[in-house]
């Protein structure tokens, strides 16, 4: 019989087995997370975790939607509120132009007397032989009123040299109101011509001899550059900038708004709705 020097006892059977001293957890049945809403669009939301078998577990959560929807609509109706109030401007703005006639009978009143004030030489139709003294610095424009007939005009230098230079009436501009020919007090006749006898650049004093012969009244004006020409271009901008200024001007804002500002709106929209 053979002896060993360490037997190990014999198992009881009534022996309990050994514990560790850790006690185990296991998880709940049931798990409840109740969630604040975070703004007026999300109602409360409850995520359930639910499991019967704590080795399973099935997660519901439901998260909150919308709010890009909401955002897209409100760039979407900003944009059709302004391009409605660009075409309104628009409307407006064509619907307020003055009368054609307006506008002459306003450029008229201001152009007459400014061509009153150049006038240098007066003649009634009846002159003869009527000595004035030109200075050859000068622009000197000859008129005639309004449906009177002229049969002879004859300005001469000393030297009998013929400084009147006659020429038929136009329009300065096409474009505009008035009629140079027809609108103002008197229309354009002619004009003394310096260069065909005093070329050279000096100022020369020059007595003339002037004989008229018409049925009403003939003027020789003085048409200087900063005393007619300038004053004669602010009063024809007034006069556009208060009859025309403000209709340009909220058919200009009509435009921008509706070619530039609601299309953004619009954009804005359209990427917030699909981004």
């Amino acid at each position: 019989m053979d002896s060993k020097p360490f037997s190990a006892p014999a198992p009881s059977t009534d022996s309990k087995p050994e514990t560790s001293g850790v006690t185990e957890i296991k998880p709940p049945a049931t798990v409840t997370v109740n969630s604040t809403p975070y703004n007026e669009y999300q109602t409360s939301q409850n995520s359930m975790l639910t499991s019967t078998n704590p080795a399973v577990q099935t997660i519901n959560v439901s998260q909150p939607g919308g709010g890009g929807k909401t955002v897209s609509n409100v760039f979407l109706i900003i944009g059709a509120v302004v391009i409605i109030i660009g075409f309104l401007f628009i409307g407006l703005g064509a619907a307020s132009f003055p009368d054609i006639s307006e506008v002459k009978d306003a450029k008229v009143d201001r152009v007459n007397p400014l061509l009153e004030d150049t006038i240098v030489f007066t003649s009634d139709g009846e002159t003869t032989n009527e000595t004035f003294e030109f200075s050859t610095d000068v622009w000197y424009n000859v008129r005639a009123a309004q449906g009177i007939t002229i049969n002879s005009i004859s300005i001469l230098d000393e030297n009998n040299n013929t400084l009147f230079s006659e020429s038929e009436c136009q329009d300065s501009n096409l474009g505009d109101e008035v009629n140079d020919c027809k609108d103002y007090a008197s229309y354009d006749i002619g004009n003394l011509d310096w260069e065909r006898f005093y070329d050279d650049k000096s100022t020369i004093l020059v007595n003339a001899t002037i004989n008229i012969n018409a049925t009403g009244e003939v003027t020789i004006h003085n048409l200087d550059w900063d005393e007619f020409w300038v004053p004669l271009g602010v009063a024809l901008e007034d006069v556009d900038a208060q009859y025309y200024g403000g209709p340009i001007v909220m058919i200009m804002l009509g435009g921008c708004a509706s070619c530039c500002i609601a299309p953004i709106g619009f954009l804005v929209g359209l990427v917030t709705r699909f981004a």
